[in-house]
């Protein structure tokens, strides 16, 4: 309906009751209930004021997700809607993403009615991928996806973030008018403007700083007292990646200080993010072609150090970050937005689409070996091989594995490969290992700072590195990794209890060494929860002999799935 029309308001009202009695389940009034109700209404009633919405015609109830059929069962609702969501995946084009809208738009009928939270969290992951669609609809789908978001978690100022960001995704004229009409009812809720200023510039990141800009590049000095004050020489660099996310990994001979910029797009050159690192040669190839969203790396000579250039196919989320022995710049590059801190988390169903397992180490890295032989890398392989299909065959979850044989992944490559997955969770298995002989249990780690010399000790022999360097990296990490963490340190102690339950009744005096903390490399930069599962000691004649049995590792196997059961189920 065109604005010049006189009675524009009148359907924008309709639409916006409707949205409250929609948006509000019957629950006891309170401020956050009313404040979502307000969000909900605000995009509502922008959408009606759209020329989309007919003149005079309120919303009809599937407008606004809810099923118009007759009363239906959440089983068949969530098998239509699981449905459609399949075929949007496998199609191309409009029709594709027309049909995870639906699908999404069913999902959030289903919470609403139900108040599972599952439903809500699959709405806003089909909305996600529907919205990042050429498309029509594509614009609905972000804002839809923006009032879900902040409905789910009641709080209208992560809505107004959700309009603004998609004003950034979505420039048509149309689509803008409806973000204003929205932001406007929700002004009162706007957030302070350096918190919108992180959301620009396809949300920048650094892992010791603010976003960076040509104009204002942010300036990293490793804390690890080794930092070279002299010159330093780039080496090998290397590249992962996809259409939807990449890393690029730059070996520096020493510990260096650096700063990163971004530029955007225009005309016919697309954007560049580059990072200048001081005092630094370099004499090997210029370009590397990558592929995706990186499109390739470009190596320069500045007048204080060299500039390494990524070309990008569009404005993308970037985060870098160091690793310390050996000294290397990671840049992960993603077109997907960092993930929020859940609240509530583990109270109530989490949607689990997507999971990677990395059997640890591989090739010739053998690991940890026991006593008599055994080989860790051998024994996660395995375990592995028996989790991946009751993963995918008994909870229906698309399973990866870091390897697939007896080969050797980088570790900084093995996040990487989750990270383009879109993984839900990451699950790294190890086999624990000590001086002594004694040295026996179950443990799970998570990344994040800790004094606990054991579990530093246990980290530094993983990343082949010193103790030091492993506690440095958990500091660094623990700031932008901080929204997965407690999801982290959840799903870990519900893999202890599932290994402890599976183990314990036919393998007496298992010991359970709990949930640690430490710097692992493997688990850098992933943004999902990220655990790493020491499943025994190889180092213990006992427990390698345990280990060296398929009864033990099948164990430990039905171990993770169950603990990825109730993690999802919100256990």
């Amino acid at each position: 309906m065109p604005l010049e029309t006189t009675a524009w308001w009148f359907p924008c009202a309709i639409w916006a009751l409707a949205a409250i009695q929609v948006c509000v389940r019957p629950t006891k009034p309170n401020r956050r209930a009313q404040r979502a109700a307000l969000l909900c209404a605000a995009v509502g009633a922008a959408l009606a004021c759209s020329s989309k919405q007919p003149t005079g015609q309120a919303p009809s109830s599937s407008a606004l997700g809810e099923a118009a059929a007759p009363a239906r069962t959440r089983t068949e609702l969530v098998a239509e809607a699981d449905r459609l969501a399949v075929a949007g995946e496998r199609e191309d084009g409009p029709q594709g993403a027309k049909k995870l809208d639906q699908a999404a738009r069913i999902r959030r009928g289903v919470w609403r009615r139900w108040g599972r939270r599952v439903d809500a969290l699959e709405a806003l992951e089909l909305w996600r991928i529907s919205a990042e669609k050429e498309w029509d609809g594509a614009c609905e789908a972000a804002l839809e996806l923006a009032a879900l978001d902040a409905e789910l978690i009641r709080d209208p100022s992560t809505g107004y973030r959700g309009l603004y960001t998609a004003g950034m995704a979505h420039k048509d004229r149309e689509c803008q008018a409806v973000i204003e009409r929205a932001q406007g009812l929700l002004a009162a809720f706007k957030p302070a403007d350096a918190a919108l200023a992180e959301l620009q510039g396809g949300g920048s990141r650094t892992a010791l700083g603010d976003p960076a800009t040509p104009g204002n590049a942010q300036e990293v000095q490793p804390e690890i007292s080794a930092r070279s004050s002299g010159p330093v020489k780039l080496g090998t660099i290397e590249s992962y990646g996809s259409e939807d996310a990449a890393r690029v990994v730059v070996q520096v001979s020493a510990p260096a200080v650096f700063k990163t910029g971004f530029i955007p797009g225009e005309g016919t050159q697309g954007p560049r993010f580059f990072i200048d690192v001081s005092k630094a040669s370099y004499s090997g190839k210029s370009t590397y072609d990558v592929g995706g969203i990186v499109q390739r790396v470009r190596l320069g000579k500045q007048e204080n150090g060299t500039r390494v250039v990524l070309d990008l196919a569009q404005a993308a989320h970037r985060r870098v970050f160091y690793l310390p022995e050996p000294f290397r710049l990671v840049i992960d590059i993603s077109k997907h937005a960092p993930r929020v801190a859940q609240r509530d988390v583990a109270r109530g169903p989490v949607a689990v689409r997507r999971v990677v397992i990395d059997p640890g180490h591989g090739g010739n890295d053998p690991g940890a070996i026991g006593g008599m032989g055994l080989a860790e890398k051998d024994v996660t392989l395995d375990i592995a091989h028996r989790a991946a299909p009751l993963i995918a065959r008994e909870l229906g979850i698309s399973t990866l594995l870091t390897r697939d044989s007896d080969v050797y992944v980088p570790l900084a490559e093995r996040t990487a490969r989750a990270n383009a997955f879109r993984a839900d969770l990451f699950v790294s298995v190890h086999c624990n290992s000590s001086e002594s002989s004694t040295g026996h249990g179950v443990m799970s780690f998570v990344l994040a700072s800790s004094n606990d010399k054991v579990a530093s000790s246990i980290a530094a022999r993983e990343n082949s590195a010193s103790i030091a360097a492993s506690s440095e990296l958990a500091r660094v990490l623990s700031g932008i990794q901080s929204a997965t963490r407690l999801e982290s340190q959840h799903f870990a102690g519900l893999l202890q209890r599932s290994a402890l339950s599976s183990l314990s009744s036919k393998y007496p005096g298992l010991v359970d060494r709990g949930v640690k903390s430490a710097g692992f490399y493997v688990l850098a930069g992933a943004e999902m929860p990220a655990v790493l599962f020491e499943t025994s000691f190889i180092s213990n004649p006992t427990e390698e002999t345990r280990l060296d049995s398929a009864d033990y590792r099948q164990k430990l196997a039905d171990a993770i799935v169950n603990a990825i059961r109730a993690y999802r189920d919100g256990v």
